[in-house]
This record gives structure tokens, C-alpha cells and sequence, in this order.
């Protein structure tokens, strides 16, 4: 089935509902944005192929696959005992996108340490700007507060 990307966003802002749509769909260009809001109070309920090539596709953006690692021989002086190799799933770090710069470097400031260039790289505008409050980030009494309540809304996003 063949979808436009009008038809597609439609049917994917349905899906997100209206709290999530409404922010989406402030990023977008008024005269795009009517048109999509438009087009959702129309929109006839989407059969399941639809829906499903829909969240194929948006998957698709969201969770890139590996690249294979290449297996290389040790020597055999070198060779550890069994130990499986545990990696860390990539993450989207496409949600700070939409947050404000200030929140988007003080969600990034409380990562690990190891998942904070990871954070920055996955920002696709405003990096230089959330680099530079990173760097300029200061400790308040508030933080701790701050931190705990931030972790429990973005837990399973990005911590």
C-alpha cells in the first residue's frame, strides 16, 4: 500500500495522540500544520497494513540496526576464558530534540558519563548551544529534586 507523507504523518500523530500531537505539530510550519491537524479530524480509521507500514516505518527511525562486529583470531597465549560480551542497545536520543536547550543539558549532564557524547551526537540541531550549557552547568539547590523527578519522566527514554 502506498501512502503519502501527509497521509503517513496523519496517521502516525493519530496514533501519539492529541498532547503529542500538538507539540509535533508546533515545529511544523503553520500552513503544514493545519493541514495535517485537518487532515487527522478526517481521517477514516486506517486499516492495519496501513497502521503497520506506518510503525514499520517510523521503528525504522527510531532503532537503527548493528553493524556486525568482524570476529578476529587471537593468539593463543591471549585467549580469555568465556565471557559473553554484553553491549549496551543504542539509544534514541531524538526526544531532546524537542525539549529546550537548558533541559535538554541538564537531562544529558545527569547520564553516565560514557553516554554523554553518545546523548550529544544523537542531537540533530541545537548540539553546539547544549554543548556550551553543558560545559557552563551549574550545581543549584534544586538539582537533586530536579534530577530524581526527570529520571522517573524520561525512565526507559533515556536513562
Amino acid at each position: 500500500m502506498a501512502l503519502t507523507g501527509r497521509e503517513k504523518s496523519t496517521i502516525l500523530l493519530s496514533i501519539l495522540g492529541a498532547d503529542v500531537s500538538t507539540r509535533i505539530l508546533r515545529y511544523l510550519p503553520d500552513e503544514m500544520a493545519e493541514l495535517i491537524a485537518s487532515g487527522i479530524n478526517r481521517l477514516p480509521s486506517p486499516s492495519p497494513v496501513a497502521l503497520s507500514e506506518v510503525m514499520n516505518e517510523f521503528q525504522s527511525f527510531l532503532a537503527l540496526p548493528e553493524r556486525p562486529r568482524p570476529q578476529l583470531p587471537l593468539p593463543a597465549e591471549v585467549v580469555p576464558a568465556e565471557q559473553p560480551i554484553v553491549q549496551r542497545p543504542k539509544r534514541s536520543y531524538g526526544i531532546l530534540m524537542y525539549e529546550r536547550p537548558q533541559l535538554s543539558a541538564f537531562l544529558i549532564s545527569l547520564m553516565p558519563e560514557e553516554q554523554r557524547e553518545e546523548a550529544l551526537q544523537g542531537l540533530s540541531r541545537g548540539r553546539e548551544v547544549v554543548a556550551e550549557m553543558l560545559q557552563a552547568l551549574k550545581n543549584n539547590p534544586l538539582a537533586e529534586t530536579l534530577a530524581g523527578r526527570l529520571k522517573e519522566l524520561y525512565a526507559g527514554k533515556l536513562f
